[in-house]
């Protein structure tokens, strides 16, 4: 095969050799291509969805939490109180059972004996910064 001026030009960006001691090619097998490009991409996307699902379950943690102290500010803001809470404290919530009244004292239900048998403990809890309660593992 004679080349011509315009095929000696256009040589190098044709997709095929166009001289005997070119490099040898074999033409690509598409479908096998198509499945590693596929795979490839079902496992990024997998990837992600994996990063996305970590994200929200962090997420549903922090509402259960932020739930549950709005639930317990609700239950404080109806209990009796008769001191003033200081922030950052623990506090133990109490049952009376024969007035059936929650009250709230600063002694650690381990540490009192004085309650006598109508009193139940409920829940320790701790005043925040943002004047909202949370509970305490005791």
């Amino acid at each position: 095969m004679d080349l011509t001026k315009e095929d000696a030009d256009k040589r190098n960006s044709l997709p095929y050799p166009m001289e005997l001691g070119s490099p040898a090619f074999a033409p690509i097998d598409v479908k096998k291509e198509s499945d590693v490009l596929y795979n490839a991409g079902k496992l990024h996307a997998k990837q992600e969805y994996d990063r996305i699902m970590e994200q929200v379950e962090v997420l549903r943690r922090q509402a259960e939490s932020l739930e549950r102290r709005m639930k317990i500010s609700d239950m404080m803001h109806n209990i009796t109180i008769t001191f003033k809470p200081v922030h950052g404290k623990i506090y133990y919530v109490y049952l009376d059972t024969l007035k059936n009244k929650n009250w709230l004292s600063g002694n650690h239900p381990d540490s009192w004996s004085a309650l006598g048998g109508h009193h139940k403990f409920i829940i320790a809890v701790q005043l925040m910064g943002d004047s909202n309660w949370q509970e305490i593992e005791i």
